[in-house]
């Protein structure tokens, strides 16, 4: 039997307002040049010293924000901080936008087979990273992978095996103009998975969704 409640059972509010002072301080690092001190992060937000500390010091914790040089006062100096890189890739960031207007320059400049190599060396190299030397992904969490890369994409069960069906394309409308552009998500899924990938649907060619089946690759003869 449970005897008593702890604050937050309370206090239902209390970890929405936690919430929001700490996106608040993630905000005010981010658009303060110089490092802040508790102090003033406490009074920005207008909560308590201890409570601006308790979330100055999860963030940390996190590696979201990081010390910084000290805060030179009237008294003994005053630890800043400030947004860590981790804490900037927090906000928003257009990378597909950006992506896409980068590919169409691309596409403008090349063509045929020119373009399916670039296409595919740019999906090669963006396994790489995300792979950080790893020879190969399970099928389910390069799914996972390419939901976090913008797709709306699962694993599904096929006769082959373990597949993947996404119902977005990030490149939609520039592989409809030249499927070209559809070598970069298969070179990636290539380079991922270390199989041979099938694109046995294609949104670009009007289906209702792009899916790809893995086959394990055939040694050299």
């Amino acid at each position: 039997m449970k005897i008593g409640l702890d604050s937050r059972e309370m206090n239902p509010s209390s970890d929405l307002e936690a919430g929001r002072s700490r996106d608040r301080i993630l905000d005010l690092l981010l658009k303060n040049e110089e490092p802040m001190s508790v102090q003033r992060l406490s009074a920005e937000l207008g909560i308590s010293r201890n409570a601006a500390h308790q979330q100055v010091t999860a963030l940390e914790r996190e590696g979201l924000i990081e010390r910084a040089s000290a805060i030179r006062t009237k008294g003994r100096p005053s630890q800043g901080y400030r947004l860590s890189a981790a804490g900037g890739a927090t906000f928003p960031r257009q990378y597909a936008l950006l992506a896409k207007e980068f590919l169409a320059e691309l596409s403008r400049h090349l063509n045929g087979e020119a373009l399916k190599q670039a296409m595919e060396r740019i999906g090669v190299t963006l396994a790489e990273r995300i792979a950080s030397g790893a020879s190969s992904i399970p099928i389910e969490r390069i799914a996972e992978v390419m939901a976090e890369l913008g797709y709306e994409s699962k694993s599904v069960e096929g006769p082959e095996g373990p597949g993947i069906e996404a119902h977005n394309c990030v490149f939609h409308d520039l592989a409809v103009a030249d499927p070209a552009i559809c070598e970069v998500d298969l070179s990636l899924l290539r380079t991922l998975s270390g199989k041979s990938v099938d694109h046995q649907r294609c949104m670009a060619r009007g289906e209702r969704s792009c899916r790809f089946a893995f086959r394990d690759l055939k040694p050299p003869s």
